[in-house]
């Protein structure tokens, strides 16, 4: 009786283990697949229409800087995937150009990297 009971919870135990690491990995991997898509989809920060805001960029900034104040001003997303993505478009320029811009929270990625760069 005894050692049925321990086959009995050494298998429950067993089942509850490898139903938390496939969770664990099911999760992992949703989130990979989440940051991904927010680096080389068209990521916007909210639907359409948004509210168009003015926002100035200073000259000196670094990429990780104007990430971080887009995202500060709710414009991107993500100030990480973001900047990811300005990484990836570096064949445009070498630095954002200092400006005063119109950006909406509603344009994507792609279209306020067309217009910091252009």
């Amino acid at each position: 009786m005894l050692r049925a009971v321990r086959t009995i919870l050494i298998i429950l135990l067993n089942v509850i283990f490898y139903g938390l690491v496939l969770f664990g990995c099911v999760q992992i991997a949703h989130s990979g697949y989440s940051f991904t898509y927010d680096v080389l989809g068209e990521t916007m920060a909210e639907l359409p229409p948004g509210k168009d805001q003015s926002f100035t960029l200073e000259s000196g900034k670094t990429d990780y800087e104007v990430a971080a104040a887009l995202a500060e001003r709710n414009l991107v997303k993500d100030q990480y995937t973001f900047y990811l993505r300005m990484k990836l478009e570096e064949g445009r320029d070498k630095a954002p150009r200092p400006g005063i811009y119109t950006l909406n929270p509603s344009m994507t990625y792609e279209e306020i990297l067309s217009e910091i760069f252009k």
